[in-house]
């Protein structure tokens, strides 16, 4: 029998993004028995355990020393396998077996100026490696997939659109509980809500410019902003300051998971004025928490959020303004974006990303 293995060294703990992603398939590996062996940090010993699971205990936070890291690791580990699906743009180069890399998105090419200049020749001499060496590509989305293409026209290896899935919440957080939550976050005032990475492709001071006017005609309300630090971030703590709403604008940092419940529970809606995303979770992971969603006009937030979200263009101020006030001042549009929103994430599971995922290994080692 082939052997296969999932590279988890991306989970980390108060991890987003990739690390979320390799937390939800390699879960749901363990939780449906695929005949899989997973790579994993060796601060989930206690928490994930079984003959198929390898703990790693050195592994370096640093994404750069980490990559580092796997280029070695796989001397001696990953040649014991048949297939090593690593779960981003990073393959080792002295692993000869089958590689399935899956591409999340072309962030080092479309958004060049929201990364530094490491950042991008790092990505993309990794990301060339990897199209040279990999049996099979998987991609978060039918955009994805088109960027993929646009960039690298002589691509060789298959390309698979797998859609991500949305984890429904697992804690129960009732009116009390919640309120008493976010009291402690020091949020006491009806309040707008971003979740994700505070970083320059999340377009972030244009959504502070916005609030600052919604804040003439609802003065009542607050933006609440949870996420970690990324990278390139001063410039959203200083128009929050240049604009005067040190008060108004609550920056909670990386919330738990009874945090974050909580926070959605309580919130009017959802905003992103994301400039790109490869896929985009968080307006997905709003909507299966009964909570509306305004997003910008991406054509991957179409792919994904349908008819289920508000959208706005990002080229004038005023109609980002008028979204806002749109769903703060209709509660009947706010209900119907709940309703649809419902709807919508059922076609989005785990279980059906790790099938299809699982069919890719299988199709290469045929």
């Amino acid at each position: 029998m082939n052997k296969i293995l999932l590279n988890g060294l991306h989970y980390e703990k108060n991890g987003a993004g990739i690390s979320n992603y390799t937390k939800n398939l390699l879960h749901t590996f363990i939780k449906d028995e695929y005949p899989v062996d997973i790579l994993m940090r060796g601060e989930f010993g206690d928490k994930y355990k079984g003959e198929n699971i390898i703990h790693v205990d050195k592994v370096l936070g640093f994404s750069a020393k980490r990559i580092i890291q796997e280029q070695w690791t796989s001397k001696h580990l990953y040649k014991s396998y048949d297939l090593v699906h690593f779960p981003d743009y990073a393959t080792p180069v002295f692993y000869q077996g089958h590689k399935v890399a899956t591409i999340h998105d072309m962030a080092m090419h479309t958004m060049r100026d929201k990364y530094t200049r490491m950042q991008n020749v790092t990505k993309n001499t990794l990301l060339q490696a990897t199209i040279r060496s990999a049996s099979h590509l998987i991609c978060d989305s039918e955009f994805t997939k088109k960027e993929l293409c646009s960039y690298y026209p002589n691509l060789a290896a298959d390309i698979s659109v797998i859609h991500l899935g949305i984890e429904s919440p697992r804690l129960l957080v009732d009116d009390r509980k919640a309120k008493d939550i976010l009291a402690r976050l020091g949020i006491t005032h009806k309040y707008l809500l971003y979740v994700g990475t505070i970083a320059p492709h999340k377009n972030i001071v244009q959504l502070i410019k916005a609030f600052y006017e919604i804040k003439k005609i609802h003065k009542d309300y607050k933006l609440v902003i949870a996420g970690k630090k990324g990278w390139m971030y001063e410039e959203v703590f200083s128009q929050v300051s240049v604009l005067g709403l040190e008060e108004e604008v609550i920056f909670t940092g990386f919330v738990d998971e009874l945090e974050l419940e909580a926070l959605y529970k309580e919130a009017e809606f959802y905003v992103s004025l994301s400039l790109y995303e490869g896929f985009g979770l968080p307006p997905l992971e709003a909507m299966i928490r009964s909570c509306p969603v305004l997003v910008s006009n991406l054509e991957i937030f179409k792919e994904t959020c349908g008819d289920s979200a508000l959208f706005c263009s990002l080229e004038h101020l005023e109609e980002i303004v008028r979204g806002m006030r749109s769903l703060i001042e209709h509660p009947n549009l706010r209900n119907q974006l709940i309703e649809k929103g419902l709807a919508r994430v059922k076609q989005f599971t785990w279980e059906e990303t790790a099938s299809r995922t699982y069919e890719v290994y299988q199709s290469v080692l045929k």
